[in-house]
């Protein structure tokens, strides 16, 4: 379908389409990369259906916030500035902390304490700006997404970044795991992978299987792992052409629109100039596959709905273990 050009999307809402979307999944999530956000730096966004501010403030931190000020309404991201550790709100200097109290009013001897920004908890890690979001404020993380630094060395190659927003939510497109036969009948693999094991714990899940990697030359035998922490972050390894790793970060734009980030990078061959070079033809290639790969799913996750109770066959992947699993994270 995605060879057919341009097509009519569904008019069928989010909502309409999967029943179940009537909250967003807890998780930690990606606002925006590390190296957007310089000292100093506040920026607007929009996800979860709600207006954010992300700022830095002059010791380094991130910090993730709700974007209208408790005062007269504002938003503190259109115009608001960092002065130390705090966010100035630009419509009367109101300052807010990281934790989004009320620290300082310039005309007044005294704070406020009714004036309280929702500040999300939010971290630096593997390149993103990650904060976690529940339902419940005052519920804070239930895990922590760990830094991968082996993946940053001088070993791998510089980052390949690609973007998409999907018209579905975070568990369509994470139920594309364990559903193995459609790398076979809507990607061309050269056979349906052999899963190894796929193991649900806790808020995480790791998927192991050996694939047959369609090629000129012939079927390549080779492997595909992953890692997911939550619906928010995971984590997928291909072996047997290139060694090649993405991480993967989805994020609910609003209840129609998530957003599908993935970062690959390649690990070299060698250090001279040859090796270098085969690294970056071959990792290129299976890269721009990798990404039809997703312009060929998204095509069917913008039309599809969604079968709560799946006419399934012997050969289907484990669908619904998969989907007991994400339940958890929905209130």
């Amino acid at each position: 379908m995605a060879k057919q050009g341009d097509y009519q999307p569904t008019a069928m809402t989010a909502q309409e389409r999967f029943p179940y979307y009537t909250s967003f999944p807890f998780s930690w999530y990606r606002a925006c990369d590390t190296t957007d956000l310089a000292p100093g730096t506040v920026r607007p966004i929009r996800l979860l259906a709600r207006d954010l501010v992300i700022w830095r403030d002059e010791q380094g931190r991130a910090h993730v916030m709700d974007a209208y000020c408790p005062h007269l309404g504002a938003n503190l991201a259109l115009g608001g500035r960092v002065e130390g550790c705090n966010l100035v709100c630009p419509y009367h200097w109101w300052e807010y902390d990281g934790d989004g109290r009320n620290v300082r009013i310039p005309y007044s001897d005294r704070t406020n304490a009714k004036a309280r920004v929702r500040s999300y908890p939010t971290v630096d890690v593997n390149g993103f700006v990650m904060f976690w979001y529940h339902p419940d404020p005052q519920q804070g993380p239930l895990w922590n997404i760990p830094a991968l630094t082996e993946y940053v060395t001088d070993e791998w190659t510089e980052p390949i970044v690609a973007e998409w927003n999907v018209r579905c939510p975070w568990q369509e497109l994470a139920e594309n795991g364990p559903d193995f036969v459609h790398l076979k009948t809507v990607h061309g693999a050269a056979t349906v992978p052999e899963v190894e094991s796929i193991t649900y714990d806790g808020w995480f899940n790791h998927i192991r299987a050996r694939v047959d990697f369609a090629t000129p030359r012939g079927p390549q035998a080779g492997r595909i792992d992953t890692d997911s922490w939550g619906p928010g972050f995971g984590v997928a390894r291909f072996s047997g052409i290139i060694d090649t790793v993405f991480f993967a970060t989805t994020t609910p734009i609003d209840w129609e629109w998530t957003q599908s980030m993935k970062v690959y990078r390649v690990k070299k061959l060698g250090r001279d100039a040859d090796a270098l070079e085969t690294t970056r033809r071959v990792g290129e290639a299976l890269v721009r596959d990798l990404q039809k790969q997703m312009a060929e799913d998204n095509v069917i996750f913008d039309n599809k709905i969604y079968i709560a109770n799946p006419a399934l066959a012997d050969g289907d992947g484990p669908i619904l273990p998969f989907r007991k699993w994400a339940k958890q994270f929905y209130v």
